[in-house]
């Protein structure tokens, strides 16, 4: 929050999250955290309605609490539900975790 004095990195939490499919292969994802002092490690799943696992990044040492990545698939997204699961570290304990669920318009049923 703005104006709000920094936390440990321990007590980071996941202020926001979205989403939004550029085209089949592009996911632009904007993550706003806490302000937090020391760094954390930012992991970015996106799964495709078959639970398939299509696109993973991670962050590593991170210092910014606001985030925004084109994350690319490995493959065409399909029609149906996507999910991005996004974890926040801190060595390796999970500090905070959220999951956005979306649909790529462009997806069409073959």
């Amino acid at each position: 929050m703005a104006g709000e004095a920094p936390r440990p990195a321990s007590e980071v939490e996941i202020e926001s999250v979205g989403v939004n499919p550029l085209d089949l292969r592009r996911v632009d994802v904007a993550v706003d955290l806490t302000p937090y002092l020391g760094a954390v490690r930012v992991e970015m799943v996106i799964v495709g309605p078959d639970r398939a696992e299509l696109c993973t990044t991670t962050l590593v040492h991170n210092r910014d609490p606001m985030l925004d990545r084109i994350l690319h698939l490995r493959q065409d997204a399909q029609p149906g539900e996507h999910t991005l699961h996004v974890g926040v570290f801190v060595d390796e304990d999970l500090i905070a975790r959220t999951a956005r669920r979306f649909q790529f318009p462009q997806a069409k049923a073959q």
